[in-house]
């Protein structure tokens, strides 16, 4: 019985670490962290998540300070919530310091990304790329490094929904 605990955490310490192990291609602006400043929000409890999206969707990326691909995305993100400010909220779980919060959301590849669009029955409901609501974070989710472009997509659609059920 310990060994088949000891391997089941062998095996999930190697999917974590798996998505950090894929060469990523170098961002020009990757250095504009050094500074400390952030704009996106450190999230260490759910509820945090729960009173942005009372404003807005959210965009909320998982990843660690060790992941390589997650620091290449940090810059990104700032953008973003730069970009987005007033719009949309930019937030980030370090899975090392919340652990619980990553399970909560099921992340097993870091950076994992995805934006919360609103909570419906209690539950988180997701944009896809291609504007579709889904309650499924995995068909939701963004695993990796990614162009900005990618996630305006997805932020923009994010927007216009709220916008719609806003006015409904």
């Amino acid at each position: 019985m310990r060994s088949k605990i000891y391997l089941l955490g062998l095996i999930t310490v190697a999917v974590l670490i798996a998505g950090c192990v894929t060469e990523v291609t170098p961002v020009d602006n990757a250095g504009s962290m050094e500074s400390g400043e952030r704009v996106a929000i450190l999230v260490t409890e759910q509820q945090q998540i729960d009173d942005a999206l009372e404003k807005g969707p959210v965009l909320l990326k998982a990843g660690a300070d060790w992941c390589s691909p997650c620091r290449q995305l940090d810059p990104v993100i700032e953008e973003l919530a730069k970009d987005y400010e007033g719009r949309a909220t930019a937030m980030y779980i370090d899975i090392t310091l919340s652990p619980e919060l990553a399970s909560k959301f099921n992340v097993y590849s870091i950076p994992d990304t995805t934006v919360i669009v609103d909570i419906e029955d209690g539950n988180y409901m997701f944009m896809r790329y291609d504007g579709v609501k889904e309650q499924d974070r995995n068909k939701a989710r963004v695993l990796g490094y990614i162009d900005k472009e990618i996630f305006e997509t997805i932020l923009d659609h994010a927007i216009e929904y709220r916008g719609t059920v806003s006015e409904d």
